[in-house]
């Protein structure tokens, strides 16, 4: 017959609970960092998986429901035991904000188990040895979280050997001349003293917030970083629905257009721009790290996007109070199709129903406060889980658009393209094609040689601006240039200094026709060489048509950009601004352009 045993504990903490949430819901680290051992998953349905507990001789193995949690009040867990000591296990970990701004964490551990040992070992295992190593990692959390430190400091490991940091010191000594050297002291610092953990998928966007440094500069310092062979570069791809991990690749050519989540149990089609994640190892002749160790698969920290995940049952209603960050989020429930848009602002909604039923949500967006209490009711027949993510994605991914397009990319990783015949989309980039005014008559007025100088100085100031920017020079034909940036601002800014800069070099004066457009692509592979195909990219190679030399011509989709705006707004006066309306050469209706001088 089965016996139950509660546990339950409380520590009172320095942190406020949004504070020591990051820290307390990554229960991977937590549980190695508790001593717990490592853990395979056997089989992922729908969220519900089938683990299994590495032990050399006692077989453990368990099914483990999705992890319910607000953020940053509570989660929890139950899992069902197949294999082991144990029948049944509930965890529930609570965050109570103190008057003094602390956290009162409490833990409540309930287990039910049929084995004739367990009055005997649980009350020491748990009751004693657990709790003291629970509570000594909570405490170390609260430090560092109250520090605004790291937790890759929390584990002190053995870090580089003397050979690995030899082999570093010799590997980036090829790195000097390009990257600032408090970086390359800062990645020596990191990969010394970082846990294996925090060493499995870098994430260079959010490695550069925490050091406070320029994202783009931490990015191309890990492009050049793998090219000397001191760090291992991969594709990770991200489920457009959980945006957990579905698939991991080498290169950029075994990446497909297509993918399937087995927690969602849903396929999707891959995309540059939202889930295609580039993320970065140590080389193992650097310091080796395991990359597939794993003691939680199913932590409320890798979807910190989700700020709310709740089952409810059929009938019922269930009040939550969340703590909320500025902007939209989407409401879903797991046994009814679509979703309701809620926006967190200052002076929204305090308290507010939502009800689902099985017709779905209400069409109207709702507007809530940064600290509201939802009340969720489940007016369908069947029982459901409720998830509460953040609408926009994490700008702390480095993006396969963000990474193709820069030139140190292109440079260093030239074979690094998607295989031939597959196309993968890109929701939105900008392409800027540039042609020479007169460049025939340029030849024929000062010869061969000259214009061919001219025209090649031409084409370095505009790979320097370009690279400058952020950009990349997708290819050359005859004079003309095709590039690519990630934002639309980048290449106004990058056109702009290349004019300016080629104005300067004196007569005869070579005079730029450029188009920018911006919008949606797809990303293939033309002659070995990333390449971009679709409307944009036909679009845009016609703007230049439009210009008389000397000006740019930037499409309505450009133009109406925010930061684009606001540049034109400090820098360009009104006159050298116009609207026009042309046909543009295989479309229908015409298009609205605005011509700039330079």
């Amino acid at each position: 017959m089965a016996q139950e045993f509660q546990f339950s504990w409380q520590w009172d903490l320095v942190s406020p609970p949004e504070a020591i949430w990051p820290f307390a819901a990554d229960t991977n680290r937590f549980n190695r960092d508790t001593g717990q051992p490592e853990v395979e998953m056997l089989d992922n349905v729908r969220g519900a998986r089938h683990l299994r507990m590495k032990l050399p001789v006692v077989r453990v193995e368990w099914d483990e429901e999705p992890f319910e949690w607000t953020f940053p009040y509570s989660f929890g867990v139950r899992r069902r035991y197949s294999k082991g000591p144990l029948d049944e296990m509930n965890v529930l970990v609570t965050f109570d904000p103190l008057p003094d701004g602390g956290t009162r964490l409490t833990y409540k551990t309930t287990i039910r188990s049929s084995n004739i040992l367990a009055p005997l070992v649980f009350p020491l295992v748990i009751g004693i040895i657990a709790k003291g190593r629970f509570e000594k990692a909570f405490r170390l959390y609260d430090r560092i979280a109250n520090k605004r430190g790291s937790v890759v400091e929390a584990s002190r490991q053995r870090g580089l050997s003397a050979g690995g940091r030899n082999r570093f010191k010799s590997m980036i000594e090829t790195l000097s001349p390009d990257v600032d050297p408090t970086l390359i002291k800062q990645l020596e610092e990191f990969l010394d003293r970082a846990d294996n953990l925090s060493l499995q998928r870098i994430r260079p966007y959010a490695l550069a917030d925490r050091w406070g440094a320029n994202r783009r500069a931490v990015l191309e310092m890990f492009l050049l970083a793998t090219r000397a062979g001191i760090m291992d570069m991969s594709w990770d791809i991200l489920c457009p629905s959980c945006r957990g991990k579905t698939e991991g690749h080498s290169n950029l050519a075994q990446v497909q257009g297509n993918s399937h989540c087995n927690t969602c149990q849903i396929d999707f089609n891959t995309n540059f721009d939202h889930n295609i994640e580039v993320i970065f190892k140590p080389n193992a002749s650097v310091r080796y790290v395991k990359a597939d160790v794993a003691f939680c698969v199913g932590s409320p920290q890798l979807q910190p996007h989700v700020v709310m995940t709740q089952s409810l049952s059929a009938l019922k209603s269930l009040p939550v109070p969340l703590k909320l960050e500025m902007g939209r989020y989407t409401l879903r429930a797991s046994n009814v199709p679509g979703s309701i848009s809620l926006y967190a602002e200052g002076n929204g909604l305090a308290k507010t129903d939502l009800r689902v039923t099985q017709y779905g949500w209400p069409p109207e967006e709702q507007r809530i406060s940064l600290l509201p209490t939802l009340n969720l009711i489940n007016a369908t027949e069947a029982d459901s889980t409720f998830t509460l993510e953040r609408t926009a994605w994490s700008d702390q991914a480095s993006t396969a658009a963000d990474v193709t397009a820069l030139q140190v990319f292109r440079n260093l990783f030239a074979t690094e393209v998607v295989r031939p015949g597959e196309e993968i989309s890109i929701g939105s980039v900008t392409l800027m094609f540039t042609d020479l005014r007169d460049s025939t008559r340029l030849y024929r007025n000062i010869g061969d040689a000259s214009a061919f100088g001219r025209v090649r100085e031409h084409f370095e100031i505009l790979e320097k601006y370009v690279a400058e920017e952020g950009g990349s020079i997708v290819k050359t034909m005859g004079d003309a240039v095709m590039a690519t940036f990630r934002h639309p601002i980048d290449g106004l800014k990058a056109v702009w200094k290349a004019q300016t800069e080629i104005a300067k070099r004196g007569e005869p004066m070579l005079w730029l026709k450029v188009g920018l457009h911006k919008g949606p692509c797809i990303v293939v592979n033309l002659n070995d060489r990333l390449d971009y195909f679709g409307s944009t990219v036909n679009i845009t190679a016609r703007l230049p048509g439009f210009s008389q030399g000397g000006e740019l011509i930037l499409s309505e989709a450009f133009h109406e950009d925010p930061e684009i705006q606001e540049f034109l707004s400090k820098n360009v006066s009104y006159e050298k601004l116009k609207p026009f309306t042309g046909d543009v050469k295989g479309f229908d209706e015409p298009f609205t352009m605005w011509k700039l001088r330079v």
